[in-house]
């Protein structure tokens, strides 16, 4: 996984590198305020985090790849042997999404769009006496017997910008990911 990471940095920084001189480079890191998992009860081991580079086109629309990562341990289940489980999941996604933005002003902007990615899984199972499983996604377990690997991810996304100097600025973004509402810091060259 490190080195698909690797690349797709790889990826983004050279597409940067190559159209800053020719249009708008947006880059934004942010953390997710209420994550996904609490609709489980799930506790937060990680803060959600997202990250996005895109290239805006012109002053309607941008594309953008995208990442994030999450982690969070469910309440204890009790399975059909009597064995109570508590089932960490670390989550990686990484894809593509659309934009389209509406200024509005010269310092505040609304966006909305689509994405699609892919999600891949990490799962750890403990049981309350101890034992830990580690297991393949694709193995199944009592909680889950058709648990899959990585699926692909659709989300649909509103948010904003307020650009607090001419490059940087923050946004919000309410929407399905990492975490249903996101903030953070974002930088346009």
């Amino acid at each position: 996984m490190k080195n698909i990471q690797l690349i797709i940095v790889f990826v983004c920084l050279s597409l940067a590198t190559a159209y800053s001189q020719s249009g708008k480079i947006n880059i934004s890191a942010g953390l997710g305020l209420e994550p996904t998992t609490l609709m489980d009860k799930a506790s937060v081991n990680t803060t959600p985090m997202t990250f996005k580079l895109g290239y805006q086109f012109n002053s309607l629309f941008s594309l953008n790849a995208f990442g994030g990562y999450s982690s969070a341990t469910s309440q204890p289940s009790v399975v059909n042997d009597g064995l109570a489980i508590r089932t960490t999941t670390a989550q990686t996604f990484f894809g593509l999404r659309g934009e389209i933005k509406k200024q509005m002003g010269n310092r505040f902007e609304v966006y909305g769009g689509v994405g699609m990615g892919y999600v891949s899984k990490k799962i750890t199972e403990k049981s309350t006496t101890g034992l830990v499983y580690n297991r393949d996604v694709e193995a199944p377990s009592p909680l889950d017997p058709n648990a899959p690997k990585g699926k692909m991810l659709y989300s649909g996304f509103v948010g904003t910008n307020f650009f607090v100097t001419k490059h940087i600025g923050l946004f919000t973004e309410l929407g399905y990911g990492v975490s249903v509402l996101n903030a953070g810091v974002t930088a346009r060259f």
